[in-house]
């Protein structure tokens, strides 16, 4: 996994248009941050292009939103002029939890 193929994978995803106005230092930023991100909470052995494109995205659009600071800060409620927001989770996209965490599954065996 490089950042070139990260890029790869990104320029090919449909809504990346916030990704694609960034220059090109600011895309390699947004990447590590990602990566870095991702490393902190999963063994690096099951990160991929497609979890470092998809949390990039994540990330462009909470900071698009101005939500991602208010989560870094941990805040859990939000409220301005009678709107709410009620944020729970983590900076992680719930997409990219999916992807890398390994789904349960039902032990079988026989009971004597």
């Amino acid at each position: 996994m490089t950042n070139e193929s990260i890029k790869e994978y990104l320029d090919k995803m449909y809504g990346n248009h916030l990704y694609e106005e960034l220059e090109s230092t600011d895309q390699d930023k947004i990447i590590f941050d990602a990566y870095e991100l991702l490393k902190d909470n999963f063994k690096v052995e099951i990160i991929t292009d497609r979890a470092v494109a998809l949390q990039v995205l994540y990330m462009l659009e909470g900071e698009e939103e101005e939500f991602s600071k208010l989560k870094r800060h941990g805040v859990k409620s939000y409220s301005v002029k009678g709107v709410s927001v009620a944020f729970d989770g983590t900076e992680i996209s719930p997409t990219v939890i999916q992807l890398l965490e390994p789904a349960p599954r039902a032990k079988v065996g026989r009971l004597i």
